[in-house]
């Protein structure tokens, strides 16, 4: 049997086999961790374990990881080279992302991490109803050191499948799905928002069967938008970098995005890392990855508010699901466009230029009626020209988009700027037009 096959018979697991899975295999990672990481074997000495920050991961990266070989400033520089996508020391898959926090992120996956990894995603990809020879394809970060595009080209259909990301220009991305005519799109939520305008204004001619949408939030904006561009809900699929697929649904219950619990424990708190209640919104998500052995990530903090059902998991399966994920919280911005009109650009694009600024430890993106301010928290050694690197870079994407780039102000800041409230979420691109 095939690993992913063995994944799906999980599905038929009583509550009580999965349990058990989980905590044996969260006993071998933790005796894993201990016996090669400095930093666990320092950590884990009594009691729970901690809360692993981003920046914590950044700080004491070189302690965590458990093999020798793998130090971060080797492996960041490879990250922001030129042969990113090609497996480093010809063995670790490594990907660089600023994720909900505007921290960027440096993550592996040796060999066998990643093949889990891949295995799971098809599982996932299954569970939706896909066949073998379907006409697959994903739509998602340029290549490089973003997972989703890795991830996608393992999914998709050999041959003739168009070369697509979310910063390819719109006009080129609808003359390539006209042609290639997908029966399976996966991508990102505000991606397919532009689609669907495109399908309902007659540009775009598909007919999807099955439709997966993850690594932003899928909004009631976007599922209205997709029933009423294809007739259908998509499916959606929790997703985050340091936890490929997380959680997803399925076309009978697109609304329950069931937690793979065997493959993460999954723990839903307030922001002082206590639990929280069913039904309850938690300030953040702590994860342990079960089955990441180079870097292992225990109690991991992701800064997403979810919110898990107190009902029983309509599916029948043994899994916790979900009843509402809000995190990486971002807007699309909208500027007038050369050709005349306007152009929105996604998110996704206006980031992209930071996973290869390593010195770059935050950033915030706010646009107001007087233009664009870029805020940066510095790493202490970052070069004097940064600012101005990141201004170019910055209007260079927005040029790129075919938009009339307003005024551009980068601005140093010790810290950034969250939202107002109690949750304090961090946004990381802000209209405020």
């Amino acid at each position: 049997m095939t690993l992913v096959g063995e994944l799906l018979q999980r599905d038929d697991w009583s509550r009580e086999e999965l349990l058990e899975h989980q905590r044996r295999r969260r006993d071998e990672l933790i005796a894993h961790a201990v016996e090669h990481s400095p930093y666990y074997r320092e950590v884990l000495g009594s009691g729970d374990p901690p809360v692993l920050t981003k920046q914590t991961l950044m700080d004491q990266w070189d302690r965590i990881v458990c093999d020798p070989r793998l130090k971060r400033d080797e492996v960041a520089a490879h990250a922001a080279g030129a042969h990113a996508a090609e497996p480093y020391l010809g063995e670790f898959q490594v990907f660089s992302t600023s994720g909900a926090s505007g921290l960027r992120g440096l993550f592996v996956y040796g060999a066998r991490d990643w093949e889990m990894v891949v295995a799971h995603t098809m599982r996932a990809v299954a569970r939706t109803g896909a066949r073998p020879g379907d006409r697959t394809i994903g739509i998602g970060a340029p290549p490089g050191v973003h997972m989703s595009q890795r991830l996608f080209g393992r999914m998709q259909s050999a041959g003739d499948v168009p070369r697509l990301s979310a910063l390819t220009p719109l006009p080129e991305m609808v003359a390539a799905l006209n042609d290639f005519q997908p029966e399976i799109l996966l991508g990102y939520p505000s991606v397919v928002a532009l689609l669907a305008a495109e399908q309902m204004a007659g540009r775009l001619r598909i007919a999807p069967r099955i439709m997966a949408l993850g690594s932003e939030p899928l909004t009631i904006e976007v599922r209205e938008k997709v029933q009423q561009a294809w007739g259908y809900e998509p499916g959606e699929w929790y997703a985050a970098t340091e936890a490929p697929t997380l959680g997803s649904s399925t076309p009978d219950h697109p609304g329950a995005v069931e937690l793979f619990e065997d493959r993460f424990v999954v723990e839903i708190v307030d922001e002082y890392d206590r639990p929280v209640p069913p039904g309850t919104a938690g300030a953040k998500v702590l994860v342990t990855n079960l089955e990441l052995r180079a870097l292992p990530l225990i109690r991991y903090e992701l800064a997403d508010r979810v919110v898990e059902s107190p009902d029983p998991n309509p599916a029948g399966r043994p899994y916790r699901h979900l009843a509402a994920i809000d995190g990486r919280t971002a807007d699309t911005l909208t500027f007038p466009a050369r050709a005349g009109g306007t152009v929105s650009v996604l998110p996704l694009r206006l980031g992209g230029p930071f996973a290869g600024l390593p010195h770059v430890r935050q950033f915030q993106i706010v646009h107001d009626p007087g233009g664009l301010e870029v805020r940066l928290v510095l790493d202490p050694n970052a070069a004097r020209e940064t600012p101005a690197i990141v201004r170019a870079a910055v209007l260079r994407v927005l040029e790129e988009a075919g938009a009339v780039p307003p005024a551009v102000v980068v601005t140093p800041v010790a810290e950034l700027e969250r939202e107002p409230g109690a949750a304090a979420k961090l946004k990381l691109i802000v209209s405020r037009t």
